[in-house]
């Protein structure tokens, strides 16, 4: 099935638990300004790591609080199933929103690894998350990107995650597929499947256009108007291409069944009928 009814058998497939966790996870990664009364973050320790505010804007924006999102990114994951002996894989892992709450989450056997284009990024993060401590891991990837690193020696496209075969339970992509042209998304979700155990889930949020984004495009109704079209996927911003990107969302399900991920949970955003940067979220199964 790889049209229509492929949607159809896929939400009701879709296991109702998880409804929920891919709202939260949606609205966490939304860049938007807090409201007037603004709710106390979830608990954390007292010493909590926490990322200096100016660099808040190196993955979203100046006021998504790093301690409450990533509160946020920890609850959900365990939502989602991860355990304190998982390894979990955080591609493009900017300043370790994801990796902090997971310190204290993770027991002896468990492990984190993050990369990111960003220098300053896995700079601040070697020196302030686990230092000294092997269950955690931050890796500079120098590969180009117009918008993040301009100066890297190697295309996403051919870029080979330094991991081994099969060896996460989790990979979790948040607001990277939104930047990546589509011979690098192609590359990366090769390297997901790959480096997947089986069994093992991926959680990546996308901008994905559908019947319901192309009727709205064009009438004010919606975040992005994703009209300008690139080789395999669409960018809102010509000017910088890789600063929105989208993708037609029935060949992105093709893509997952081509690289044996079975869809679990679909969670689209509201960006197709609000000006809201609501990402989609989507959850897969590697097959056994």
């Amino acid at each position: 099935m790889r049209d229509s009814s492929l949607l159809a058998a896929l939400r009701s497939a879709t296991p109702a638990p998880l409804r929920p966790v891919l709202g939260r996870l949606r609205r966490a990664l939304l860049p938007a300004a807090p409201p007037a009364i603004a709710p106390p973050p979830p608990a954390a320790d007292a010493d909590a790591v926490a990322a200096p505010q100016e660099l808040w804007h190196l993955v979203g924006a100046a006021d998504a609080d790093y301690v409450r999102v990533g509160q946020e990114f920890k609850r959900l994951f365990i939502e989602a199933g991860l355990q304190p002996h998982h390894a979990i894989l955080d591609v493009g892992c900017g300043i370790g929103r994801a990796a902090a709450p997971l310190v204290d989450y993770l027991d002896e056997s468990g492990r984190y690894a993050g990369f990111d284009v960003m220098a300053q990024a896995i700079d601040w993060c070697r020196a302030n998350i686990a230092v000294g401590d092997p269950r955690f891991a931050f890796v500079h990837a120098d590969m180009h990107s117009d918008r993040y690193n301009p100066a890297g020696s190697q295309p996403a496209s051919a870029y080979v995650f330094p991991y081994p075969d099969a060896s996460f339970d989790y990979v979790w992509l948040g607001s990277v597929f939104t930047h990546l042209l589509a011979a690098d998304q192609a590359q990366f979700a090769r390297e997901i499947a790959r480096v997947l155990k089986p069994g093992g889930t991926s959680i990546v949020s996308w901008y994905l256009i559908d019947d319901e984004a192309r009727a709205n495009t064009g009438n004010g109704q919606i975040a992005f108007d994703m009209v300008h079209r690139l080789d395999g996927c669409w960018t809102a911003t010509p000017e910088l291409p890789e600063s929105v990107i989208g993708y037609d969302l029935e060949p992105i399900l093709v893509q997952y069944d081509d690289l044996g991920l079975d869809v679990l949970n679909q969670a689209l955003g509201v960006w197709r009928r609000q000006p809201l940067q609501d990402q989609d979220i989507i959850v897969a199964r590697k097959r056994a």
